[in-house]
């Protein structure tokens, strides 16, 4: 378990800004140092190729001369300034004079050319020289080394220099960065903690604090709690779905036990109390047969991909129209448009004007229903108006809830399950449109939808 908590603080956010930056940094710093180390030797090893320049022009000038004294020649072109060269100077290629302390330096066996160069010579007890011969004319010549002793003791003060820095800048560096990143990521450390809570509790009522800043995460806990009410409300609405159904399903299922009780009791002495218990049998068998459809249908709209095509409305309407026989007392009033056409799935569509259709016919007892459909240059408009009883205006906004009947009891007797309109709604909004209710009591209702033609923007 502790192996496991170490692996995943290696795999945290916090953890991989700090390598990241560590990373970073010492590459910079490499590169840094090495430019400046570079930049240094250059500058140094100019001085000293100057140096040099001088130091040859005054041996040319003292090498073409007849010299009586050559160590005190070489010691006033070398001393003071010029301390760290040696000097060998050769006549038809035998020395013939050595600068100072020339065997103690420069004659040693523990000799050797760096990176094959002639030119640059390690001796292990003095360190590093820079060797140039040159010849002086009429025989002579003579054989100079430069001793670098100052100068690589400077660019390895100057490497210390920078490795300590650079050292204390990266763990310095690292512990700020650490510091700043758990800050900076301290919302997000408080979302996911909430997340987690959340996950333990079940509970949909809580929500996630939303920091003030920075403006992605206040974005990200807006959204997530913006998501987490969208969830809530499915929630709920599948928890009164269910609770709906079993309570409307409770109801055929008493009334079965009950005739069966009495058939048992009376059916087989009395034709007439069986005539009753089969009719009310094969009634509330019926209703239970359009709700469990009507259920499955809810269940299928909602996770089913709409097969969008260019649908002639004015023929579904009169399609739809067509299969319902109105009462003796009941007369349909058709004003429908040729040609309204709108983009999404016909039998959807259908099945939005078979439901406002029966809907009417169930509740209009007397009267007339008006069938109307038109484009009104944006939308198609579908309208149906009743005659019948109405609803009350207190009711109107609940009309499309799940199992929500005005009267249960004469909703029962007419075969409905309060599904439909609610089928409808969803529907509609299935094609992005809307649907909309007027109605007054014993008056009527009219029900109109909004679809989305196909030139509309919102078709889409």
């Amino acid at each position: 378990m502790k192996d496991n908590s170490i692996f995943h603080r290696k795999r945290t956010l916090i953890t991989q800004f700090t390598k990241s930056y560590s990373l970073h940094f010492v590459i910079a710093l490499l590169l840094i140092g090495i430019a400046v180390l570079i930049g240094v030797s250059f500058f140094l090893f100019q001085n000293v190729q100057d140096e040099r320049e001088v130091v040859e022009e005054k041996l040319q000038d003292v090498t073409t001369e007849n010299q009586l004294n050559w160590q005190s020649t070489l010691d006033e072109v070398l001393y003071p300034d010029h301390p760290d060269f040696f000097v060998e100077v050769a006549f038809e290629g035998k020395a013939i004079a050595q600068s100072r302390d020339w065997e103690d330096m420069i004659e040693d066996e523990d000799q050797s050319e760096v990176l094959g160069s002639s030119h640059w010579i390690w001796n292990e007890d003095e360190g590093l020289f820079y060797k140039t011969d040159a010849n002086a004319g009429s025989g002579s010549s003579y054989t100079l080394f430069i001793h670098l002793e100052d100068e690589v003791e400077f660019l390895t003060l100057i490497a210390q220099i920078l490795f300590f820095v650079g050292l204390t800048s990266l763990i310095v560096g690292s512990i700020l960065i650490h510091q700043f990143t758990k800050k900076s990521l301290q919302p997000l450390l408080s979302i996911t903690d909430a997340v987690g809570r959340m996950k333990g509790t079940g509970d949909l009522n809580e929500r996630i604090p939303v920091p003030g800043q920075p403006y992605e995460l206040q974005q990200l806990g807006t959204k997530f709690n913006t998501l987490l009410e969208q969830i809530e409300d499915q929630f709920e609405r599948e928890k009164s779905f269910v609770a709906n159904a079993s309570h409307e399903l409770r109801t055929p299922l008493t009334s079965f036990r009950g005739h069966l009780n009495l058939l048992r009791r009376w059916g087989k002495k009395d034709l007439e109390v069986l005539d009753q218990s089969i009719h009310a049998l094969s009634e509330e068998s019926d209703r239970m047969e359009r709700m469990m459809e009507q259920m499955l249908m809810i269940a299928r709209n909602e996770h089913q991909q709409i097969r969008r095509e260019k649908v002639d409305l004015s023929i579904l309407v009169r399609e739809a129209v067509e299969q319902f026989q109105p009462r003796d007392h009941v007369k349909f009033e058709k004003h429908i448009e040729e040609q309204v056409c709108v983009d999404g799935d016909k039998d959807q569509i259908r099945q939005i004007a078979v439901i406002l259709l029966e809907n009417a016919i169930r509740y209009t007892e007397e009267g007339k229903i008006r069938i109307s459909l038109y484009d009104n240059g944006e939308k198609a408009v579908l309208q149906i108006s009743d005659t019948g009883i109405g609803i009350p205006e207190e009711d109107q906004d609940k009309i499309f809830d799940r199992f929500y009947r005005v009267d249960k009891n004469r909703s029962r007797a007419t075969g409905g399950t309060g599904l439909g309109l609610s089928i409808a709604r969803q529907l509609v909004e299935n094609h992005n449109g809307h649907i909309h209710l007027s109605s007054k009591e014993d008056e009527g209702s009219t029900f109109t939808v909004h679809l989305p033609t196909g030139d509309s923007p919102s078709a889409l």
